[in-house]
């Protein structure tokens, strides 16, 4: 199996009063889950005990038994699961991966996660940035999805950012795939994403995964330093982020 996840926002904070102190954290029981779960729906039902409230994301586990390249994709291959204080909903949602691929770009799949963790709300005060069908990610995502075809197409996509030309972003450097909160005209800061992380089917099955660390130097962008702009403590860090990808894997041998 393999599992990732993206965190989703609770603004909605009367959730919070359902946080009880007789819980476990997400991180622990991701990983009971990780360990005892022989499939998605499995992984679901371990992970949902215990809700502590805390860390609350969607997550996406991916089951490779059940995908058969250049054949078919079983039921149960692709479960979503999203945890809020009080509720975790998950499903099978194969059937949407079958179309071509699974989006996920930090706002809740599942209605009632949405509703409840106030995102209606949230989009009537600010705008589209937050709902699930209209956030600039969702847009990007369904214009270019057809021309990732192999690795380093992914890579381009998960690095994404021509927010100059792009008009989805509007001018936004963090209204794209990969955001570059240093870039702003308005409250710059050190923020958005940082790090990406690829893999495919046969890398995935040999526990390989091509990663780069440091904000996106997207479509003719520069890349980011640690300037004078942001008194901000970084020690042991690079000063510049100007790296490639690299191929990584576990030293453990599997059996």
């Amino acid at each position: 199996m393999v599992m990732l996840q993206t965190t989703n926002n609770v603004f909605n904070k009367k959730l919070y009063n359902f946080v009880k102190p007789q819980s476990l954290f997400a991180w622990q029981r991701v990983r009971v889950a990780n360990m005892m779960a022989n499939g998605g729906e499995e992984w679901s039902k371990i992970m949902t005990r215990y809700n502590s409230g805390t860390y609350n994301n969607q997550y996406m586990v991916i089951d490779l038994k059940k995908i058969h390249l250049k054949s078919a994709i079983e039921d149960g291959a692709l479960w979503v699961v999203e945890q809020i204080p009080s509720l975790v909903e998950a499903g099978d949602m194969t059937p949407i991966l079958r179309t071509g691929y699974w989006p996920s770009y930090n706002v809740p799949y599942f209605e009632k996660v949405y509703n409840m963790s106030g995102y209606p709300e949230v989009v009537a005060k600010m705008g589209t940035d937050f709902s699930y069908q209209l956030a600039p990610r969702a847009k990007i995502f369904r214009r270019d999805e057809g021309k990732v075809v192999d690795l380093d197409t992914m890579k381009h996509i998960m690095r994404y950012n021509d927010f100059k030309n792009d008009p989805y972003s509007e001018g936004n450097s963090c209204n794209t795939i990969c955001c570059r909160g240093d870039l702003r005209d308005a409250d710059p800061k050190p923020s958005g994403c940082y790090d990406t992380k690829v893999s495919d089917y046969k890398m995935a099955l040999n526990f390989e995964a091509d990663i780069i660390n440091g904000p996106t130097r997207g479509t003719g962008l520069p890349p980011f330093s640690w300037t004078s702009e942001f008194n901000q403590t970084h020690m042991g860090l690079p000063t510049t982020y100007n790296f490639d990808f690299l191929r990584t894997s576990p030293k453990f041998k599997t059996p």
